[in-house]
C-alpha cells in the first residue's frame, strides 16, 4: 500500500550552516531551508555536506527524515 506521506519526500543535497532558529540547508543553487528533525540529537553537531531526504512542510522548512553526512561533520 502506498502511503501519501511517502510520495512527497524528496532528497536535497547542500550544506548545513547554523542559523538563528535552528540548522539551515543551503543547496547549490542558493535555496535555504530550516530543518526540522523528529529526533532533535541527530542535529546535534551536524555541519558540512550532506544529503538530507524529507518533506517540504512549510515554504521555508524541510521535516527530515534521514540524514547522510557527506564530508566536514
Amino acid at each position: 500500500m502506498i502511503q501519501p506521506g511517502r510520495l512527497s519526500a524528496s532528497t536535497f543535497v547542500g550544506t548545513i550552516e547554523p542559523g538563528a532558529r535552528g540548522l539551515i540547508l543551503r543547496d547549490d543553487d542558493g535555496m535555504c531551508w530550516r530543518l526540522g528533525f523528529v529526533d532533535e540529537a541527530v542535529a546535534v553537531g551536524l555541519s558540512g555536506r550532506v544529503r538530507v531526504r524529507g518533506r517540504i512542510v512549510e515554504v521555508d522548512r524541510i521535516e527530515a527524515e534521514y540524514v547522510d553526512v557527506r564530508d566536514g561533520a
